[in-house]
């Protein structure tokens, strides 16, 4: 009898042990690795993250001219400022860059409530840092800016490519020139042109575009010493028009058969929109006296 007592308290203990290894203890669970795919693909993306920084050796650009981001997507850029002047990282909407330099030039280089900008930081002094927050963007290229007075026109300026764009993508020409047009998020096309700096000329002297669609001219003079301008014309007018310029020291505004026109500048840039035109040939000259004389013309080809 006592074998048998002894048996089965020893099967009881046995039958509880099993009972407690079902149970498996919560802690252990919790700690144990996932396997591979095995997450919660339900968890959502935070924005992405970008790296803007000013040039550290006090030279007026960013050290990355060109950024790739994804369309459709949140964006959040560090922007760093390692030189000892103060500058600014200010996303526009394309064509509006001239625009909203000029505006915060009269604000002191504070982008805020400027009309055309997407997102920006304030003016960072050196040393310092601020994050910016970007909109989900559409597919196109973005033009960024530094908006401290002078800045942007010594060349403080950048592209961000959004949607389509591999990483470590080709910038912006340093020089502006322009390939025959390149194509924007929006409207029909988005042009670049420059004077020459040392001769009385466009460095491009011929321009293609699509025809019936809305245009935005850059044009850019890096001459502090001459002012020019670029100035749309129809076929036949050129000479007309910079004769009737000559009389408003080159301004062509309210000048019969300008189509579109920017003002004589000196060592600046600004940005020319031009209404939709029919497929065909047309001119541009610079309207300040004497230049369009001196060779200072080109044509602007726009295709069906």
């Amino acid at each position: 009898m006592k074998v048998r007592g002894w048996l089965a308290l020893t099967a009881l203990a046995i039958a509880i042990a099993l009972a407690g290894c079902s149970r498996a203890d919560p802690s252990i669970i919790a700690s144990a690795p996932e396997a591979p795919g095995g997450g919660d693909t339900n968890t959502s993306a935070g924005p992405t993250s970008l790296e803007s920084n000013a040039d550290p050796g006090g030279q007026l650009k960013f050290a990355e001219e060109t950024l790739n981001a994804a369309a459709g997507q949140a964006l959040t850029v560090a922007f760093n400022n390692q030189s000892a002047l103060q500058h600014s990282w200010v996303l526009v909407e394309p064509g509006q860059e001239a625009a909203v330099d000029q505006a915060a030039t009269a604000a002191g280089g504070d982008p805020t409530g400027i009309a055309g900008v997407i997102a920006g930081s304030p003016v960072v002094n050196g040393g310092g840092n601020a994050s910016v927050n970007v909109r989900a963007l559409e597919p196109g290229s973005y033009p960024f800016i530094c908006t401290v007075p002078g800045h942007y026109a010594a060349g403080m300026k950048g592209t961000l490519n959004v949607g389509g764009a591999s990483a470590g993508g080709e910038g912006q020409n340093a020089g502006g020139e322009a390939s025959g047009g390149t194509e924007p998020a929006t409207g029909g096309g988005s042009l670049a042109v420059a004077a020459d700096p040392t001769q009385l000329k466009f460095q491009q002297a011929e321009l293609t575009g699509k025809a019936d669609q809305p245009l935005s001219v850059a044009f850019d003079n890096p001459s502090a010493a001459l002012p020019h301008n670029w100035v749309l014309v129809p076929p036949g007018q050129e000479d007309a028009v910079a004769a009737a310029a000559v009389a408003t020291n080159g301004d062509p505004t309210g000048v019969q058969g300008v189509i579109a026109f920017g003002k004589p500048i000196t060592g600046s840039q600004e940005t020319i929109n031009v209404p939709p035109q029919p497929a065909g040939t047309y001119s541009y000259i610079c309207t300040v006296p004497g230049h369009y004389a001196a060779g200072m013309k080109g044509t602007l080809t726009l295709a069906p």
